[in-house]
């Protein structure tokens, strides 16, 4: 039998003397990369973070932050921790809420960190279902681009993110269930000039056009651009870069711009004739829309209810695909 290693007594010092208060320090820091705006947050002076983040990093005995003049930054240790002291103090503070007497309904609202398409393709269907079982249920949907919707994932901040999966290198500490897959298609105005050619010319003319693209940053751009780089078109005669969805179908529609954009963004307008595809086979742009979570987090029922309605939803929008 392999003998078991005790734990080492320095680990549980550190713990018995980590407050509270540092966990809250860390993350408002992490979150604004700044002692003043951190303080401001958490209505303290700036002295006291500085003097709680000095306690912390003497506690650990490793450094949380790097300081510049540019600002405050974690170090890859403070990150470690932030991954698990955002998850575990959204944890508790639901826990005492309940224990409190606000019930689940009372409790902290969900909050989704939402990329474009599955704003527009799935969550709605999601919440109707949610709604029956938690019809005072609190959400609160958040958009942005991936990157900043995964970092406050791992804060703590996100109870989950719902969109196209991010690159192997962005998802340390997260886990993704893909829900469904679709395309990015090119979409344009009934009419188009680019309409009359057939594919392989509408293709070869589409740098003629401008372009209306995701924004630089967003993981539906760079599908978008290896579509592009892949089929060696050059640089278009203009471009407008967005993740509005709301501008990018008025701006397509009353223009002859070609709007790049993921098929569940542009389904509606397809179905009701208001854009029209082009005949361009844009199957290389195929990727996994799901959801994503923090490994380490202890859903909380309103959450489990709401993962389970938005499964429900991907798989009435598979059967209608």
């Amino acid at each position: 039998m392999t003998e078991r290693k005790p734990s080492d007594p320095r680990s549980r010092t550190s713990l018995s003397r980590i407050k509270l208060r540092h966990l809250q320090c860390l993350l408002a820091v992490a979150q604004h990369r700044h002692l003043g705006r951190a303080a401001q947050a958490l209505a303290i002076s700036q002295p006291a973070v500085s003097k709680t983040l000095a306690e912390l990093e003497d506690i650990l005995g490793v450094p949380m932050f790097d300081r510049s003049r540019r600002g405050v930054v974690l170090t890859p240790q403070g990150q470690t921790l932030l991954g698990y002291a955002g998850s575990s103090l959204r944890t508790l503070r639901e826990g005492v809420e309940l224990v409190q007497g606000a019930g689940a309904e009372g409790s902290a609202p969900v909050a989704v960190g939402l990329l474009p398409t599955a704003a527009a393709a799935l969550l709605p269907e999601a919440m109707v279902r949610f709604r029956r079982l938690h019809p005072r249920g609190r959400l609160q949907a958040h958009t942005g681009h991936y990157g900043e919707m995964l970092a406050r994932l791992k804060r703590g901040e996100l109870d989950l993110v719902l969109g196209r999966q991010a690159e192997p290198a962005e998802m340390t500490g997260l886990s993704f269930e893909p829900l469904y897959t679709e395309d990015m298609v090119l979409a344009v105005r009934p009419g188009h000039p680019l309409l009359a050619a057939d594919g392989a010319f509408a293709l070869a003319r589409l740098a003629e056009h401008e372009l209306l693209l995701p924004s630089e940053g967003s993981i539906v751009r760079r599908s978008a651009d290896a579509f592009l780089i892949g089929h060696a078109i050059g640089p278009p005669a203009a471009t407008v870069e967005t993740i509005s969805i709301t501008f990018g179908r008025a701006y397509a529609q009353g223009s002859d711009a070609v709007w790049f954009v993921p098929l569940g963004i542009a389904a509606p307008d397809l179905r009701a004739g208001t854009l029209v595809r082009l005949p361009v086979d844009t199957s290389s742009t195929n990727a996994a829309v799901g959801l994503t979570l923090r490994g380490d987090a202890v859903p909380s029922q309103a959450v489990t209810a709401l993962v389970q309605a938005i499964r429900e939803a991907a798989r009435a929008h598979r059967a209608a695909q």
